[in-house]
């Protein structure tokens, strides 16, 4: 058991190489294109860490995921109840750094493999579609974080109000995307140089 597991990440982390080298791409460090400081960039990570490590003694059966980005927490997956729900929200909020929560935990039961399977392709779907400039834009896929939770995606960034506009039309028309759920933080001043 443990072999096929060690073969999968293996796998996993192939894939991220080959994607992350994709063909006509210059590799840019994310860090230096990102338009968070590194100290954000790594309090992000950080707040993710301990909302795994707070949350795994509420209810350790549920489907939970966690995206900080630039300090807000994006909470999804799957809970028995609104007060689990609730308690899960407490726990991350009292997480240092932590500037806002945006919840969208379900109430129910817990996705199934194929349905988060579905969710990995469909946010590789509309990252790869972001590289690709079939209308006019200049929206960078560095500066946009994409997650999907039961077919909804969510969108998570510092863009301007056109890039944001270009984010939400690539994901409303990539294949498998049921909801679009921008979480942007508008700043009109950002200047796209990708």
């Amino acid at each position: 058991m443990i072999k096929s597991y060690s073969f999968l990440i293996l796998v996993a982390l192939l894939i991220a190489q080959i994607t992350s080298c994709a063909s006509g791409v210059v590799a840019v460090p994310v860090a230096y294109a990102d338009r968070r400081s590194s100290e954000v960039i790594y309090l992000d990570q950080k707040i993710e860490i301990k909302a795994i490590l707070e949350t795994q003694s509420i209810n350790e059966y549920d489907n939970l995921s966690f995206v900080s980005y630039n300090q807000t927490v994006l909470i999804t997956g799957e809970v028995p109840s609104e007060e689990v729900k609730q308690e899960i929200e407490n726990a991350i909020r009292n997480i240092e750094g932590v500037k806002q929560i945006k919840n969208y935990l379900h109430i129910g039961s817990t996705s199934s493999l194929k349905s988060k399977a579905a969710d990995v392709v469909t946010t590789s779907n509309v990252v790869s579609r972001m590289y690709i400039k079939d209308f006019e834009s200049n929206l960078s896929p560095i500066h946009v974080k994409v997650y999907t939770e039961r077919q909804e995606v969510y969108l998570m960034g510092l863009l301007s109000t056109k890039e944001a506009e270009d984010a939400i039309k690539i994901a409303k028309s990539s294949k498998g995307v049921k909801k679009v759920i921008p979480l942007f933080e508008i700043d009109d001043n950002y200047i796209n140089k990708y």
